[in-house]
C-alpha cells in the first residue's frame, strides 16, 4: 500500500502567486493562480474596484489581482483600525505596579447585610453594586469593582469593596446595580439606573403647595372717597 503524505495544514509557500499585476501565475505549477492545490486554501471575493481578491482561510492574509487601487497609506489606515477594533474588543489592564500607591482605608470584614432590589427606589444596606472607574482613589484602578453598599447618602454612599475589603465613600451616581445570575432574563428598566435614581425615585413626594385664597374673600378697602 502506497503511502500518501498528510495534506498541509496552510497554504504551502510554493504555491504562493508571481505577478500579481498582470495575470497571476503559480511558482511551483507554472499555471494560472490560484492552481488546484492554491485553490483549497483560499476564499475568492471582489474588491471594491471590481477586481478578484482571495483571502487564506487559516491565515490573516489576502492577495489582490490586478493593479493596486490604494495606497500604502491606506493600508496603514486599514491595519489601524483593525488594531483599534482589536484592543476595544480585548481591553488590556495596565500592571499594579502603574497605579499610584492606594491611600490608607478602613479594612473590614464582610459586613452581615443582605438585600436584593426588588423594583425602583428598593436598595438598603446589603445591596451588591459595580463601581464604575473613577468614582475611587486611581489606586484601586481604572476598572469596576464589585462592592457591598454598607451606607446610603448622598451625593455619597459608603460601600465595602469584595477584592480587599476596604471601605470608600463613592458617589451615588457612579454605582449601578450587580445584574450576575439574571443572564438570559429581561431585565425592568430601572434595574440599569444608578444608586442615585433609585434614591431620588425612593424619596417620599413633597407635599402639595397650599393654593392661594380667591382674593374676593380679603376685599382691599378702597381709598376712593364714596360718593354722596
Amino acid at each position: 500500500m502506497d503511502w500518501t503524505p498528510p495534506r498541509p495544514i496552510y497554504l504551502p509557500d510554493a504555491h504562493l502567486p508571481h505577478g500579481l499585476d498582470k495575470g497571476p501565475t503559480c511558482r511551483a505549477c507554472g499555471t494560472n493562480w490560484p492552481c488546484q492545490t492554491a485553490g483549497e486554501y483560499l476564499l475568492e471575493g471582489r474588491c471594491s474596484c471590481g477586481s478578484r481578491t482571495y483571502r487564506d482561510k487559516r491565515l490573516n492574509r489576502s492577495w489582490h489581482v490586478g493593479p493596486r487601487c490604494y495606497t500604502t497609506a491606506d493600508v496603514v489606515r486599514a491595519q489601524a483600525e483593525d488594531l483599534r477594533q482589536y484592543r476595544e474588543a480585548h481591553p488590556h489592564y495596565p500592571p499594579s505596579h502603574y497605579y499610584p500607591p492606594k491611600p490608607a482605608r478602613p479594612v473590614r470584614q464582610r459586613p452581615p447585610y443582605r438585600h436584593t432590589p426588588a423594583g425602583p427606589g428598593d436598595v438598603q444596606p446589603g445591596t451588591w453594586v459595580w463601581v464604575r472607574p473613577g468614582a475611587l482613589h486611581p489606586g484601586w484602578g481604572d476598572i469596576h469593582q464589585l462592592a457591598m453598599v454598607t451606607r446610603l447618602g448622598v451625593p455619597k454612599c459608603e460601600v465595602w469593596l469584595i477584592l480587599d475589603g476596604t471601605v470608600h465613600q463613592a458617589r451615588a451616581d457612579c454605582m449601578i446595580l450587580d445584574r450576575s445570575g439574571r443572564a438570559g432574563q429581561r431585565l425592568p428598566d430601572w434595574a440599569r439606573w444608578t444608586i442615585a435614581q433609585h434614591l431620588d425615585h425612593a424619596q417620599p413626594a413633597a407635599p402639595p403647595a397650599p393654593e392661594p385664597m380667591q382674593d374676593e374673600l380679603f376685599p382691599v378697602p378702597s381709598t376712593e372717597p364714596a360718593c354722596a
